[in-house]
């Protein structure tokens, strides 16, 4: 009885200074600012809308604001190993999105050479009051340091969060450059339903691929061309702004009159490209009526935008719906991508982005 103690005793001892030997950092307190936004007033909040905005947009659209979309925090480290432990508001998972999308991060690291590597986390990360994930024995390239990009959950609420490294190790928070952003105003799919990681949503793919910064304004749902969400929209400097809108606009009949009033809005403050892109459809079509709602409403912003050109506007792009190309394996549930979906959705929009930065 007396060994059986003094063993217990012994790994008791030993589990705490193994806690001891890392050391937490709580990123907003060290110093860092959230990548992925477009407001200056919230680099201290893991949010996507000012506090201002509550009352000003729907109450659905200002609590899909508080999702971590496209958000992402950027550091550089040496440390052999890193821990991730953070707590979140909401369900951990959906029925057709698993926790690893809806809850999880996904980390990155960038090489001295610009070259982007995934970092696979220990399995499995535990999904538990306090979600944590774990990076083991990591491999550094020879000058021993990466970049790491560590993009936050797409459909949930981070309520704290904090990056352990072993003692000693270094880490130096980055902070956000003034180069001026895509921004992305779009639906459930732009805010990420369904991929299985953050990294895969589109627009952080957009973000790694071009390494341009991406402010994902994706509301689930409720990506409606809304006047109050575009007077925020346009409170930010873009290098390109994007309205990817239409399957949200299923059953509304005014949609030309919608984008010829969303683009003029941008704009009126603002010279910079603008991109319409085509509701990109639906799994099984061939075999549903469905289809007929975004053949409708795309021929809706066909015309808008040719309205739009012909009335002289110019820097007006187009994304048409054989560009995005889904396919019958390109969807979870008829409706939103899957992994393989969104990766026709990033390639599509990365050659467009291409194209009108001149990248």
């Amino acid at each position: 009885m007396k060994k059986a103690f003094i063993l217990l005793a012994a790994a008791m001892t030993f589990s705490l200074l193994c806690q001891a030997q890392t050391k937490w950092y709580n990123p907003l307190d060290a110093g860092a600012v959230v990548h992925g936004q477009g407001f200056d007033e919230i680099r201290d909040s893991y949010v996507r809308l000012p506090d201002r905005a509550q009352g000003v947009v729907r109450d659905a659209v200002w609590g899909l604001s508080r999702n971590s979309a496209g958000l992402s925090i950027v550091f550089r480290s040496n440390a052999s190993d890193l821990k991730v432990r953070y707590q979140v508001s909401g369900g951990y998972n959906m029925f057709h999105m698993p926790s690893t999308g809806v809850s999880g991060i996904d980390m990155f690291a960038k090489d001295s050479k610009g070259e982007i590597h995934w970092c696979a986390p220990e399995f499995a990360p535990s999904f538990r009051d306090t979600i944590t994930y774990k990076y083991n024995q990591i491999a550094y390239p020879e000058d021993g340091v990466y970049e790491y990009h560590m993009f936050l959950p797409l459909y949930n609420t981070v309520k704290w969060m904090e990056i352990g490294v072993p003692e000693g190790a270094e880490i130096s928070f980055i902070p956000v450059g003034d180069e001026k952003p895509v921004v992305l105003y779009g639906t459930s799919i732009a805010q990420g339903a369904c991929a299985s990681r953050p990294g895969m949503c589109f627009g952080n793919m957009i973000s790694r691929r071009l390494q341009i910064p991406v402010v994902n304004l994706g509301f689930s749902g409720n990506g409606r061309l809304e006047p109050e969400v575009l007077d925020f929209i346009c409170e930010i400097k873009a290098s390109v702004y994007i309205l990817d809108c239409l399957p949200n606009l299923s059953n509304d009949k005014d949609v030309k009159e919608k984008v010829i009033n969303a683009v003029i809005r941008i704009r009126n403050d603002h010279s910079a490209p603008i991109l319409l892109v085509e509701h990109c459809g639906n799994s099984g079509e061939e075999t549903s009526q469905i289809q007929n709602v975004r053949i409708s409403r795309n021929a809706d912003q066909r015309a808008a935008y040719e309205a739009l050109l012909a009335a002289g506007f110019k820097d007006i792009y187009y994304m048409t719906y054989e560009e995005i190309g889904l396919g019958m394996d390109g969807m979870v549930e008829g409706i939103h991508p899957n992994d393989v979906g969104m990766e026709h959705y990033a390639s599509a929009y990365e050659k467009k982005l291409r194209e009108i930065l001149g990248l």
